[in-house]
């Protein structure tokens, strides 16, 4: 009896159990140890204490024993029953001819493959909600400098050398207001976290990338290094900026829509894009409000704007004048179906000859607005109109007052409100809409 007793002890450590496994200890070389059940499992121990579970198999023609990974163990999150069933899986499509461990291996490493990771990533940040927009900026990035080279190497291939030579063929030293230097840091985050994929799943000892940032200088540095001044063309001046509004008022070539579009967007301070996207379904003007949905929002929150009376009428005029009704409030004959915000800053750039071409573009009326309350902050403080409010009204800042886009507190959307009816007074005073 105690023989037998004995015999079953000793079948049992045959057979380890994640308790067995976490007792493993990391020596200087790395080791492994059978798991059992089925007899191909092992689990491989590294020096820094990584537990991989394996199956052993032998090269058809080295005839060697070679290990094919198939998880790190993990506690209660990749377990040895989970280990095992997932090797019994694979031993059964290997017995029935569906697949061999050299055509196992070869999909292995295809996945770690740059062009996949890459995808991979853009494939969850989508479905984790980010804009469409920022993703196609990221991956048209990517096609350009980037996956034409390394697309199809394996990470474990890609050097540090090579990824800088890359880079550097992008820089542009020899004009500092075209350096590319904002992409080139956009890259290496982007590439960054492809490699932290790989350093994570422990197919790569060591991301390197971040690095690369030390290796290249960032794009205010640089320019202001070289004393240019890298804020948007914005007009601060009232006299100016009263000619602006005479000549766009004035100018008999532009596109009727495209000039309420400037307009919309000079008296709303709202950001191009929201401009050229808006939908007539966004706009109430009983309620003297146009509301963007969070998702259309840099900020990724809900955003109102209080409409004044000045941009009450250009939207009344452009529904009455506009010939093609599919829900945008600026609606065109392409794929997105709205004019493109880049429009605003051409019509711009040609008006009047070219007068205002590095004077003025459509993102820069948000500074002009923010100029012009500063000037006259002690007005605006004797109507109740904080700094807060200012900031509000831009955007910028997700504060305690932006709760009136859900709870439409009465206070704070007439504060709004009166502080862009006095912005819109202010510019029909320079010159009359």
């Amino acid at each position: 009896m105690n023989l037998i007793r004995k015999k079953m002890s000793n079948i049992a450590k045959k057979y380890l159990q994640d308790r067995d496994i976490k007792n493993l200890i990391a020596r200087s070389t790395q080791y492994k140890k059978v798991v059992g059940n089925p007899k191909e499992l092992y689990i491989l121990v590294s020096p820094k204490g990584n537990k991989t579970f394996s199956l052993r198999y032998k090269n058809e023609i080295s005839k060697k024993d070679k290990f094919y990974k198939i998880g790190e163990w993990r506690e209660s999150i990749f377990t040895t029953q989970m280990a095992r069933a997932k090797a019994i899986q694979i031993l059964r499509d290997l017995n029935n001819g569906d697949t061999t461990f050299e055509t196992l291996k070869d999909t292995q490493d295809r996945k770690y493959t740059y062009e996949n990771l890459f995808y991979g990533i853009i494939e969850h940040k989508r479905k984790n909600g980010k804009k469409e927009s920022y993703l196609k900026k990221v991956v048209i990035r990517h096609q350009k400098y980037f996956l034409p080279s390394f697309g199809k190497m394996d990470v474990k291939e890609i050097k540090y050398s090579q990824i800088k030579e890359i880079l550097s063929a992008i820089f542009n030293p020899y004009d500092p207001t075209k350096n590319r230097l904002e992409t080139i840091h956009r890259l290496i985050d982007n590439i960054n976290e492809v490699f932290t994929i790989a350093e994570r799943d422990k197919y790569i000892d060591k991301n390197f990338v971040s690095a690369l940032h030390s290796e290249f200088p960032t794009s205010r540095n640089y320019k202001h290094k070289h004393g240019i001044d890298s804020r948007l063309p914005a007009i601060i001046d009232d006299k100016l900026l009263a000619q602006f509004l005479h000549d766009l008022k004035c100018d008999g070539r532009m596109d009727l829509q495209t000039k309420r579009a400037i307009y919309l967007q000079i008296l709303c301070v709202n950001r191009p894009i929201n401009t050229a996207s808006i939908r007539w379904e966004y706009v109430n003007v009983n309620e003297k409000t146009w509301t963007i949905p969070a998702q259309e929002m840099k900020m990724g929150y809900l955003h109102q704007i209080a409409l004044n009376s000045y941009a009450i009428d250009i939207l009344n005029e452009q529904k009455n004048f506009c010939i093609m009704d599919n829900g945008f409030v600026f609606p065109a004959f392409n794929k997105e179906g709205h004019i493109h915000k880049d429009s605003l800053n051409k019509a711009i750039i040609k008006l009047n000859g070219g007068k205002y071409k590095g004077l003025a573009i459509s993102h820069g009326f948000r500074a002009t607005f923010r100029t012009i309350c500063s000037r006259n902050k002690a007005d605006l403080l004797k109507i109740g109109i904080s700094d807060e409010v200012i900031e509000t009204a831009l955007a910028h800042k997700e504060s305690d007052m932006i709760k009136f886009a859900y709870e439409r507190s009465k206070s704070t959307k007439e504060q709004l409100e009166n502080l862009m009816q006095w912005y819109g007074d202010y510019l029909n005073r320079l010159e009359p809409f």
